[in-house]
């Protein structure tokens, strides 16, 4: 009995000291997170280790005694335990940032530098457990070793609550209020940029599909300009997304792998618009693009909508890395099969507070950027059934499941259709339509076997990044025009600044639509995500994809497809179309030229959370 509470105090001890420590970091690291963190790590932490400390005592306890130990009494189980808890956690977490923060996931394990990592990993674990030890043990000659075990807990623990309550106070994860003096009078009408993330152009009417997919889209297409050669920069979320607010591409704005951060160097629509007087919103749904990386930059009032948390963590604690931990197990025994706002929030919960938003606005000129997340995964069936598939949950789905995922997917998209159509409702109600400015894009798409895999973000084929791209302009004008000339995300921003009257800064790269600058030849993507790299040139003939060799995706190292004749994709023909390929490979080295030099990567002190949490979202596998 004695010996499971010195293991269950240890636990106490290993936990408080953890999670205060992760919990400060996320504090100190992020000031949108709020203080809440360090206490709750702190006795997060110290309940789960607690739990796990008792059992572990108790059989360190019987061991000794069958081995025949003499003088392992409860003092040396809770040196041995706090020893076994405390290093293994701390070398799980420091071999973690290094290969995702330091080798941005491209560790060779059994590389030059990969056994070197390890071994130092090992070193340092050593190390840690023999000052663990020598510190408290009882025979030793360390400072603490007089101390009996539970009044060692206790001048441990309690002083960790004494420096993670101040942390409260610290505040954080509020709203920025919108200046009142700021917006003009309204006049000019709003500038609403939409982006669901995860929306291939395929899968909506405006571009093909059957008329029940997207039926308020298709009437809203009506009203608007269709771009029907439209490219994301990239196919996952945060450098995508990055591309369509500072009108770079990802070697520009450096804003590309798990840990980037959007850099103050770069000139975001936000701000531009900013400038011109507008008062600028921003309503987001993805993690990915939260305030924690830098995205709210230039924005009056940016609001990253929590997901609901399990076991009464807010957002900052839910970065904790044993949260999280705790969480998957928590999916995985009982998932939220009914409940989408346990990873984002729906269309239904986003169109309100972008209705919120705008009414609390629509007498100034405002711009608004709006995001939705249901074509994500997870996929929920609609109406909620108790059905969902995610990638965290299945990595490799069967293939025999593409056409049940992909009807899912659909299902989303059309949820979220219906959301957008109470939405432009709305802004007809308040006489805002006629004069708005509203553009409707998309991030990346998503693949079903269409090139034997899942997801997204480790290929550039169409499915990945042709992305829809409609344009109301004011008035209505050019109603109902569909154009083929090239386009891509990076284009967004110049447009929205020659519309609004705004001015672009030169850093920008992309072309205003409606301008006198020709179209592009072709469109440049590129993509740095879990070991693949690859870089993509999307012509009107032809296109062509390099990825590194030995890409976990398994890619061919060139592609070239004549994609005007094979739009799926399904031939590749650089050994035949040599001259073409020659060609197409001096244009994309010039096209990856062309991003900025000046601008320096901004990294953040994120914990294991944004690789926990980011499972939850599909964005890093298991």
């Amino acid at each position: 009995m004695e010996s499971g509470l010195a293991g269950m105090a240890a636990g106490v001890v290993a936990g408080g000291l953890v999670g205060l420590g992760e919990g400060l970091s996320i504090a100190a690291g992020d000031p949108t997170a709020g203080g809440f963190a360090p206490l709750y790590g702190s006795l997060f932490y110290a309940a789960l280790l607690a739990l796990g400390g008792a059992p572990f005592g108790a059989a360190l306890s019987l061991g000794a005694h069958l081995l025949k130990k003499e003088g392992w009494d409860a003092r040396w189980v809770w040196t041995a335990s706090l020893v076994a808890m405390v290093t293994p956690v701390a070398l799980v977490v420091l071999r973690f940032r290094i290969i995702r923060d330091v080798f941005h996931e491209k560790l060779a394990i059994a590389s030059g530098a990969g056994i070197g990592v390890h071994v130092g990993l090992v070193v340092f674990g050593a190390a840690l457990a023999a000052g663990l030890w020598w510190l408290t043990s009882p025979t030793g000659k360390g400072p603490l070793k007089e101390q009996p075990w539970p009044k060692l807990t206790g001048l441990a623990y309690l002083p960790l609550l004494l420096i993670a309550l101040p942390a409260l106070a610290l505040g954080g994860g509020e709203e920025v209020a919108a200046p009142a003096d700021k917006g003009g009078d309204g006049a000019n009408g709003p500038v609403i940029l939409v982006m669901i993330d995860t929306l291939r152009a395929d899968r909506t009417s405006p571009y093909g599909y059957n008329a029940e997919a997207t039926p308020n889209l298709s009437a809203f297409a009506k009203d608007a300009v269709v771009f029907e050669q439209a490219f994301a920069n990239a196919s996952w979320t945060r450098p995508s997304t990055a591309s369509l607010l500072t009108s770079l591409t990802p070697s520009g704005h450096k804003t590309m792998y798990k840990a980037d951060r959007l850099p103050e160097g770069v000139d975001t629509i936000a701000e531009v618009m900013s400038k011109g007087g507008w008062r600028t919103g921003g309503i987001v749904t993805n993690y990915n693009i939260a305030p924690y990386f830098n995205f709210g930059q230039g924005f009056d009032d940016y609001r990253y909508l929590e997901p609901d948390f399990y076991f009464w963590a807010d957002e900052g604690a839910s970065k904790l890395s044993l949260y999280n931990l705790v969480r998957v197990v928590r999916e995985k025994v009982a998932p939220a099969k009914d409940n989408p706002n346990f990873y984002y929030r729906d269309a239904a919960i986003t169109t309100d507070a972008a209705i919120s938003w705008l009414d609390g606005a629509k007498d100034k000129n405002a711009f608004l950027f709006l995001t939705y997340m249901d074509p994500h995964d997870p996929y929920f069936a609609r109406p909620l059934s108790g059905e969902s598939w995610s990638r965290a949950a299945t990595v490799n789905p069967d293939p025999k499941l593409a056409k049940r995922l992909s009807d899912l997917y659909d299902g989303e998209i059309t949820y979220w259709d219906g959301h957008f159509g109470r939405l432009v409702s709305w802004l007809k109600e308040q006489k805002l339509y006629e004069k708005s400015t509203i553009v409707i894009t998309s991030d990346h798409g998503e693949e079903f076997q269409e090139h034997g895999g899942w997801w997204h973000g480790t290929t550039l084929y169409e499915e990945q990044i042709h992305v829809p791209l409609i344009v109301k302009l004011p008035g209505n004008r050019d109603a109902g025009k569909r154009r083929k000339d090239l386009a891509a995300l990076i284009d967004v921003p110049p447009t929205l600044a020659q519309l609004s009257g705004a001015a672009a800064p030169e850093s920008w790269t992309g072309r205003a639509l409606f301008g006198d600058a020709p179209a592009p030849e072709a469109v440049f993507s590129e993509e740095d995500h879990q070991g693949n790299v690859l870089r993509a040139l999307r012509g009107k003939a032809f296109k062509l994809i390099e990825a590194n060799e030995g890409n976990p995706r398994g890619l061919e190292p060139v592609e070239l497809f004549a994609i005007d004749a094979d739009p799926n994709e399904t031939k590749n023909v650089a050994k035949e179309k040599t001259d073409d390929l020659k060609k197409m490979t001096v244009a994309l080295e010039n096209a990856s030229k062309g991003a900025p030099t000046n601008i320096e990567r901004d990294q953040t002190e994120i914990d294991e959370e944004s690789l926990e949490r980011l499972k939850a979202l599909g964005y890093v596998e298991e």
